[in-house]
């Protein structure tokens, strides 16, 4: 029976060298017999490491698809957004503890299955931007409501946002990203560099005087999610990825005025 094995084993492993010798770059590892029996082992456990890696990453980004079809499912609810249980709950993060006995700090990581299902955060957004008038009703010369009337602009502009470290290393879960109030501002702050802010915002006729027009980065900025939802002031202090955005995706903004 053994010689029936090792006979079956020898006949495979004969003809898997015969397979690695054809390589250019692998004669010099295999004309040696037990060089050659290294190589093919190396080359066997590199294989299946890679496999079982392959296999992890396909079930991982599985894991990972189904929690941003999660967050997109979900309604905007500013408050549930912001005592979600991945940000909320420890099991999701990493922690340090000191062992009282041996005077160690011990770090603890998540499990990889709560790892891989966190979002990933925003690094870089394309907004597309338009201006759009403010249509103020009155009754009886009292405001009810400010409402968004039409664009005044024929073509939309694009600013690509990018997000450096700096503007989330404070955060109380940093891995996240940025919150919606760093692209709320930098979305202010790259308008009233344009040309478009001087026409529209820095000074507007009304009833043949000169009048300074309320743009502020609460009331002016309007972000749309890639639902294409409107994202409220309340909702500033939620870091984006819990927005329905993703890295590199397009996302609408008008400026009020």
């Amino acid at each position: 029976m053994w010689s029936t094995l090792a006979s079956f084993y020898l006949g495979i492993e004969t003809r898997a060298l015969d397979a690695l010798r054809r390589i250019p770059y692998m004669e010099e590892y295999t004309y040696h017999p037990i060089s050659a029996r290294i190589t093919l082992f190396l080359a066997v456990v590199g294989t299946l490491a890679f496999v079982n890696e392959l296999y992890i990453t396909i079930e991982m980004s599985f894991l990972q698809k189904e929690s941003y079809k999660e967050l997109k499912r979900a309604p905007l609810n500013v408050e549930d957004l912001k005592n979600h249980r991945m940000i909320m709950d420890d099991e999701f993060h990493g922690r340090e503890w000191l062992d009282q006995k041996s005077g160690i700090v011990i770090e603890e990581f998540e499990t990889r299955d709560r790892f891989f299902a966190k979002p990933v955060h925003v690094a870089h957004l394309y907004v597309k931007c338009n201006v759009v008038a403010r249509c103020d009703t009155f009754i009886d010369g009292k405001e009810i409501s400010k409402s968004v009337g039409s664009a005044l602009l024929s073509q939309p502009f694009m600013f690509h946002i990018e997000f450096s470290p700096e503007e989330y290393e404070l955060e109380k879960r940093p891995e996240f990203g940025c919150r919606l109030e760093v692209l709320r501002r930098k979305l202010y702050h790259y308008f009233k560099e344009t040309q478009l802010f001087d026409q529209f915002v820095a000074r507007r006729e009304k009833g043949g005087s000169q009048e300074q027009v309320d743009f502020t980065v609460s009331k002016g900025v309007e972000i749309y999610n890639t639902m294409e939802e409107l994202l409220p002031p309340a909702a500033d202090d939620i870091q984006l990825c819990f927005l329905k955005m993703e890295t590199g995706d397009t996302i609408k903004c008008n400026f009020v005025v």
